[in-house]
């Protein structure tokens, strides 16, 4: 229910008034009400002490006319309503108000409605709004005792005191002052509910649908505004964000095109490359044959010996020719990703035979430092070539001429198997090497550049749960470990 921003907001708000406003003044309104009660109480009990008092002077002087005077004189005090005098029965023998006289107390009063006259044998308070009702039995003391001979209480006295009139005006005004307080608290959550409707939650709201409008590609989404504050500043940086991200994907959708265009133009070097290596593969079967044949007659004929071992070099550069069309062919075939157990020393071998003729023209020796004939990984072995091909041209672009470049594959101490990919060439600084991987980044010039070899063989590795680090130091070369899980 309150998950929102504004909903909490609005909690928050509601609660902060109550908190700072509401219950200071409910706890103001109960003290001042019990100060009330308490100077009620007060007026009441002088009150009475006063008039029992004129009674005994006035039974003392034997004169009712004293009493009656006494009575409507303590009455016209502010604050004091009614003085009443009556017997046993609830009739009325003095009251301030005349007209009460003879008439019955329980019939002059709400407060009075439910009184029990013979149940009174002490002092009873009744409380009925602002008005504070004391009804005292009167006993029969010895100076009554010559006009009243019954025991027990021989009258009882009534009187009703309240507030007055700026008590009243005071009281009224505290009642007023919570429903003032009340009517402010919903103003106060209502104009904070617009302020923060206009200058939060729609400017949220406005920012969120730009966020849906991007990611649904609209990268020229733009936020306006016209004046400078906290939430414009988000604007602001959301459209700066938004011209880089449109920036950077122009830029992306150029390499993507590039790189389609180079991709597109590999495979047709690839399929000319095949094709080639397919017509040569047939005319060295042709000319090995012959050679074989020559080989053979030269073991016959004198005249062809002197050539014998002319004809061995020539079938052997032929099997290296053969070897290299082979390899160029099965590398160049385009299979679905295919894992199964191999030895990658074979696959290794495979392409360092192929990589080699390349290197030579750089002056660059390849050298194969495996330890061991067989190591078995679970792998697409295409990915695998594609790996080994990628680092060894790297390090042929890293390296200058007369280079070395060392494939060294491994069990670690740990049973993995360890693919390295070592050479002398210029290496990595080190502020460059968090960016290696990443895609279209490179440090080569602009005519060889692709930005995408490290970042396949990331990939590839990671389809594999295989690990790769770089070891380098500017100037001091490059190593590449890959490890692989033991099939």
């Amino acid at each position: 229910m309150f998950r929102s921003v504004k909903s909490k907001f609005i909690l928050f708000s509601v609660i902060l008034i109550l908190l700072t406003t509401i219950i200071p003044m409910y706890f103001l309104v109960i003290q001042l009400r019990s100060n009330f009660k308490e100077r009620s109480n007060l007026m009441l009990s002088t009150t009475i002490d006063v008039v029992r008092t004129s009674l005994k002077l006035a039974m003392t002087s034997g004169n009712q006319t004293d009493l009656e005077n006494i009575i409507q004189e303590i009455s016209k005090k502010e604050g004091i309503y009614k003085i009443r005098i009556f017997n046993k029965t609830g009739n009325i023998k003095f009251s301030s108000v005349i007209k009460e006289i003879n008439k019955n107390i329980v019939d002059l009063g709400k407060e009075h409605s439910n009184l029990n006259i013979s149940e009174i044998d002490s002092a009873q308070q009744v409380i009925s709004g602002n008005i504070y009702s004391s009804i005292e039995p009167l006993g029969n003391e010895k100076i009554c005792q010559s006009c009243h001979k019954e025991t027990g209480p021989i009258a009882y006295l009534n009187i009703n005191t309240g507030l007055t009139k700026s008590e009243n005006n005071f009281f009224t005004g505290s009642t007023h002052m919570i429903f003032l307080a009340w009517g402010f608290i919903i103003i106060l959550i209502i104009g904070l509910y617009i302020i923060f409707d206009k200058n939060i939650y729609k400017p949220i709201q406005k920012i969120n649908l730009a966020i849906k409008y991007v990611e649904e590609g609209k990268l020229d989404t733009k936020l306006d505004y016209n004046i400078e504050n906290e939430i414009t500043s988000v604007y602001k940086h959301f459209n700066e964000m938004t011209e880089k991200l449109e920036e950077s994907s122009e830029k992306i959708e150029q390499l993507h095109y590039e790189e389609l265009q180079r991709v597109n133009r590999l495979k047709t070097i690839g399929e000319l490359t095949s094709q080639t290596a397919h017509e040569i593969n047939n005319h060295i079967a042709i000319i090995m044959s012959r050679t074989e044949f020559l080989e053979i007659e030269s073991e016959k004929n004198n005249q062809l010996s002197m050539y014998k071992d002319d004809l061995k070099a020539l079938l052997s550069q032929i099997n290296n020719i053969s070897t290299i069309t082979k390899n160029i062919l099965k590398y160049s075939k385009k299979n679905a990703k295919d894992i199964k157990e191999i030895n990658i020393i074979k696959t290794a071998e495979e392409i360092i035979q192929l990589m080699k003729p390349t290197l030579k023209k750089k002056n660059i020796e390849l050298i194969n430092k495996s330890i061991g004939e067989k190591h078995l990984i679970k792998a697409d072995e295409i990915q695998i070539k594609q790996i080994l091909t990628n680092l060894i041209n790297n390090s042929k672009d890293a390296i200058n001429e007369n280079g070395i470049i060392e494939i060294s594959i491994v069990e670690t101490n740990k049973g993995q198997i360890a693919l390295s990919v070592k050479d002398n060439g210029h290496g990595i600084k080190q502020e460059l090497k968090g960016a290696i991987f990443s895609p279209f980044f490179t440090t080569k010039d602009i005519e060889n550049r692709t930005g995408l070899g490290l970042y396949i063989i990331k990939k590839i590795c990671e389809t594999h749960n295989a690990e790769i680090k770089l070891i380098s130091q500017a100037n001091e070369g490059a190593t590449f470990i890959i490890t692989f899980n033991k099939a």
